[in-house]
């Protein structure tokens, strides 16, 4: 069972590292379809067996791709690296979710895989495949989708902890689930993780 499984997780990787190739080369779904076929029979990395995968690997290593070394997910970078600030602030959201026990996978990768889908909705099915390489347009979009995401569930857990209401500046209050994300933020680290609790 346990070898099986193993078997399984090295072909996805293989397939995670081929679908990583093809951008990493720009090749369109046409021209890396047609690629498929030529090495394997088969238009679909999903269809292939590890050896074909591996021969796919071996054709886009001769066209100038070069896979990462190591078979660990990228981490986040920090953030203030990116030429934008939407980006950074994406990527500070998504490490914080994945620290609070809401995304289960705080990697840049899995990032990368939710931006994607998010992108895809907005582009006729084709997603962008890296959070770095967004427009600023698209960038703004996603980050108001993450904070969204975030804010509910963070909101849920301090309802759930009788903190039904947030007051604000010069006394606002608003209903938690209704507050502004930085006003939930604040106090969900400050009654959830300052107690210790975990999410």
């Amino acid at each position: 069972m346990q070898h099986n499984k193993a078997i399984q997780d090295a072909r996805k990787r293989l397939i995670a590292k081929v679908h990583v190739g093809k951008a990493k080369l720009g090749l369109d779904d046409d021209t890396y379809r047609a690629m498929l076929v030529q090495i394997t029979g088969h238009n679909s990395a999903a269809a292939l067996r590890p050896k074909q995968l591996h021969d796919v690997l071996e054709h886009m290593q001769s066209k100038g791709f070069k896979p990462s070394k190591t078979g660990q997910r990228r981490q986040s970078p920090k953030s203030g690296n990116s030429r934008l600030a939407e980006v950074d602030k994406i990527r500070a959201i998504w490490i914080d979710m994945a620290r609070q026990g809401f995304v289960r996978d705080g990697s840049e990768a899995a990032l990368d895989a939710w931006i994607k889908r998010q992108t895809a909705k907005a582009n006729n099915g084709v997603g962008v495949e890296s959070v770095a390489w967004q427009s600023g347009g698209m960038a703004l979009s996603n980050l108001e989708s993450i904070k969204a995401w975030h804010k509910r569930l963070m909101a849920k857990q301090l309802i759930a902890k009788g903190i039904t209401h947030l007051v604000g500046y010069k006394q606002r209050m608003w209903s938690t689930s209704q507050a502004p994300y930085d006003y939930v933020s604040a106090a969900y680290h400050g009654h959830i993780e300052g107690q210790g609790a975990k999410p």
